[in-house]
């Protein structure tokens, strides 16, 4: 077949100015290890005590269920092409727009999440007097004027904004094994075995962030091979981070569990700077969770405008800037912040991620069969790709009704912009594939290795 010509060529070898493994894996855990570690574990350990570790482990387990399936799909991605081109071709176009529409709202959905924390950590431990809404709302704008900015810009603050979070939060676990003969493991399920079930769903969330490799996939590196060892290495790191957080939560001997846990949990093992440091982390890591999701949104909405499923004017590039996604992910993302709670726009994320994995397990469920397919061929074929599948749609049973019906309408929505997609001009969409025909997309800009210059 023509897509499997195409997939082919696309892993025969390194493009110049592509993205790295490197790239790959410190974007995904940038975008991971944002909000979820600081806010989601002390809820976590609220609502299932030391069974807390459990929860995270089977939460990881059950989204790396679905990221195979994501490999297998990035595989057959053509060379420059959406990672999600597969799906479309697998169960129809409109249902590979979905896709590629419910990861552009989840990621959204994410700047909001991850910004909202923010809000609160800089009102908690730093600035009372500012409302912790206003400052969340402060943020959504400084993230949209970054990724307005100069794309070296961008992929600079994220590789060190990572670099920074990720080794404080090696030290508050280097400091809760030190003091580990303090952590209280018993009783490990105080509320009983059914709470790592329902904390699980909470934690679904958290491990969400890896999709982005899949994201820009057509600006990857030997995509067959570079996709699914990111995507494995990013989601073991940030396995093991969140399991040293909850152990540091148990250590530090804190009466009561929330949203801000781990800054307290912080002060108690290392002491008052530890205090001021643990939070300073929270507030690097969610300014680099929402540039990462700011980011890979703005990939998805360019490649889609390419691929005429949206207006042209989606994904309108201005002076290489995903203006138009932009401005509209930082409009959402306020409305968001400024109406729902941590918690229901949790609910929503994952409501639209449900979806889209949905939707990618099926697709991967499809290729799996078919035996000359090109691409990753997954143990035990289609097996793999159900159980992801089936596990997604399980995960919408913990979710409120009603904020499941809400992020379904919201991802339904997205039909409408779809239908809007004749409305096209040849002149913008003549830029946006120039600048992806030369891995100059968003993505591309921002985290290639070797510069590309400018047409």
């Amino acid at each position: 077949m023509a897509g499997d010509t195409r997939t082919r060529h696309s892993s025969a070898g390194p493009r110049t100015g592509s993205i790295g493994l490197v790239s790959c894996v410190a974007f995904a855990v940038g975008t991971m290890v944002g909000a979820g570690v600081f806010v989601l574990s002390g809820l976590a350990v609220q609502r299932s005590g030391p069974a807390a570790m459990a929860a995270f482990v089977l939460a990881g387990v059950l989204v790396l269920l679905s990221a195979l399936s994501f490999a297998v799909v990035a595989s057959l991605a053509p060379p420059g092409g959406s990672g999600y081109a597969y799906v479309g071709q697998a169960l129809g176009r409109r249902w590979g727009f979905l896709t590629s529409w419910a990861f552009w709202l989840g990621g959204v959905i994410g700047v909001a999440f991850v910004l909202n924390a923010f809000g609160s950590y800089l009102h908690d431990f730093f600035v009372s007097a500012l409302p912790a809404t206003l400052v969340a709302v402060a943020a959504v704008v400084v993230i949209a004027l970054l990724n307005l900015g100069p794309a070296s810009l961008i992929g600079r603050a994220e590789t060190a904004l990572v670099v920074v979070k990720v080794a404080i939060l090696v030290l508050l676990i280097v400091f809760a094994f030190l003091h580990l003969g303090r952590a209280r493991f018993t009783p490990f399920a105080p509320h009983g075995a059914g709470s790592v079930v329902t904390t699980s769903a909470l934690l679904f969330i958290a491990y969400l962030g890896f999709n982005v490799v899949t994201n820009m996939a057509g600006e990857v590196d030997r995509p067959q091979r570079t996709i699914p060892l990111a995507i494995l290495l990013s989601m073991g790191i940030v396995a093991l981070i969140y399991l040293g957080v909850v152990v540091a939560l148990l250590a530090g001997q804190i009466s009561t569990y929330d949203e801000a846990s781990v800054g307290t949990a912080a002060k108690h093992l290392i002491g008052t700077w530890g205090g001021i440091l643990i939070p300073i982390g929270a507030l690097i890591s969610t300014l680099s969770a929402a540039n990462a999701n700011m980011l890979g949104s703005s990939e998805i909405m360019v490649r889609l405008a390419a691929d005429r499923q949206v207006p042209t004017v989606a994904g309108r590039l201005w002076h290489g800037h995903p203006a138009v996604s932009v401005l509209a992910g930082a409009v959402t993302a306020v409305i968001l912040v400024l109406t729902g709670g941590i918690q229901v726009i949790v609910a929503l994320g994952n409501v639209a991620a449900i979806v889209a994995m949905v939707l990618v397990n099926a697709a991967a469920f499809q290729a799996q069969r078919r035996e000359h397919r090109a691409g990753i061929r997954l143990p035990a074929g289609p097996l793999l790709p159900a159980l992801g599948l089936l596990a997604a749609l399980a995960q919408l049973v913990f979710i409120g009704w009603w904020q499941t019906l809400l992020g379904l309408v919201l991802v339904a929505a997205g039909l409408g912009l779809h239908a809007l997609r004749g409305h096209h001009q040849d002149q913008h969409r003549a830029v946006i594939t120039d600048h992806l025909s030369r891995n100059a997309g968003p993505a591309g800009r921002a985290l290639r290795r070797h510069p590309v210059k400018e047409a």
